[in-house]
């Protein structure tokens, strides 16, 4: 599978965060799989990419032109892109699922993307988000809202998946990686 990995570029972060990224790559790694991400090393895309790499998985980087010199040495393969939408879209089109870690609003404009993506092109592909301590819950509560107003159709929010923390997260993976294998038989 090809997963891709949304998370914060900042390092000023919480300790836990950066052990929930290399628990990630270390999943994608043992299991064989791609992660696709950022392309760059800097915070939580560092950790996960560097674990990843570390644990024999391999690794798409989608670089964007302006930060080419922040580009991760572990990309397997590293995708060069102008733009932040043409990253946003080589990753969407690259994945066979979705992982957003913490992060911030461009973690958040990242899953929104994918998800209005998935949607429009009617292509669900597991959508899994780490809600350490409720870091999403608002964003959920507000979605909830715009299916009340039926501005939103249901089905769309029930493409989203909580994950209360990395061990959660990692066994969601583990069932989507089952359903990706008898898919694809």
């Amino acid at each position: 599978m090809n997963i891709a990995v949304y998370c914060s570029a900042r390092t000023a972060i919480a300790p836990e965060c950066f052990t929930d990224a290399r628990t990630l790559g270390e999943w994608i790694g043992s299991h064989g799989h791609t992660l696709v991400y950022g392309g760059l090393a800097m915070g939580l895309m560092e950790a996960v990419a560097t674990a990843t790499a570390a644990a024999g998985g391999k690794v798409t980087g989608v670089v964007p032109a302006t930060r080419m010199e922040r580009q991760h040495p572990a990309n397997t393969l590293s995708i060069h892109v102008s733009s932040l939408h043409e990253r946003k879209q080589t990753m969407e089109e690259q994945a066979n699922l979705f992982v957003a870690l913490d992060g911030g609003y461009g973690t958040l404009d990242e899953v929104m993307s994918a998800l209005a993506s998935m949607s429009f092109f009617n292509e669900p592909k597991p959508l899994l988000l780490l809600n350490r301590d409720g870091l999403f819950n608002p964003l959920m509560e507000m979605l909830g809202e715009m299916v009340r107003r039926g501005l939103m159709f249901p089905e769309v929010l029930s493409r989203i998946n909580l994950c209360p923390n990395i061990a959660n997260l990692t066994s969601q993976l583990e069932a989507a990686e089952k359903q990706f294998a008898a898919t694809n038989e």
